[in-house]
């Protein structure tokens, strides 16, 4: 039997502790994610949510894959958000990828609380590869279902922001935004339609890193916005 999904632990309505082998989706919107996507290949992980009422926070930590020159790639990702229970969610997230040479899951990200640049900018991490061999991007996310069966979702996916482009040189924005607009024009007990605008614009350069081994993929395929970069 081949299983694409699946989870083992403990599960409620404010709290789960969880085991998976399947992949996330991080977003508003459905088709337009950035980071994370149900559009990738599935990678082991674990996964803790809990729910405080308006507010939710989430948190995974995975192995994508053990290649063959022995270099793994993990997955670590930490997420809030906030709703009015009634038609606004907005939220904000980091997702990270890391890799090395035989590296082991590193410790230092296993605090759902401690951010990339922490980590790494610190020396915190347990591979003596300095910023090489991490790469982080973080998003914002807004769905609001506005009324008379209109929805607006938005992402906006930040790889790197360039201040000063005097004193960065070379460098240059790397960003990403999605967003789609609904209107739902028929519903009733046998029928449902709506119509949809959706628009994903993807830097060249995002999501891609100068080690290749911390590019937003798993396998070769995207773990995130199925059409890759410079789209």
């Amino acid at each position: 039997f081949m299983f694409d999904n699946i989870e083992f632990g403990f599960k409620n309505d404010w709290v789960s502790v969880l085991y998976c082998k399947g992949r996330e989706n991080w977003g508003a919107g459905n088709n337009i994610e950035l980071a994370l996507s149900e559009d990738s290949k599935n990678y082991d992980y674990i996964k803790l949510f809990s729910n405080y009422g308006k507010v939710r926070v989430k948190y995974i930590h995975g192995l994508l894959e053990r290649k063959n020159n022995d270099i793994y790639r993990y997955v670590n990702a930490r997420g809030v958000e906030w709703t009015n229970k009634k038609s606004l969610i907005i939220g904000f997230s980091e997702t990270i990828i890391y890799s090395g040479i035989k590296r082991n899951m590193d410790f230092a990200y296993l605090n759902p609380i401690l951010t990339h640049l922490e980590v790494e900018l610190n020396n915190r991490n347990n591979y003596n590869g300095g910023t090489l061999n991490a790469n982080a991007v973080w998003q914002l996310h807004l769905d609001w279902l506005y009324k008379n069966g209109f929805r607006i979702s938005v992402n906006y996916l930040i790889d790197e922001f360039v201040i000063d482009s005097d004193l960065e040189k070379g460098k240059r924005n790397a960003d990403a935004i999605s967003y789609k607009l609904l209107k739902n024009i028929l519903d009733q007990k046998n029928s449902l339609l709506n119509i949809h605008l959706s628009i994903i614009n993807v830097g060249s350069s995002t999501l891609r890193h100068l080690n290749g081994e911390n590019n937003f993929v798993n396998r070769g395929d995207p773990i995130g916005w199925k059409g890759g970069s410079d789209i």
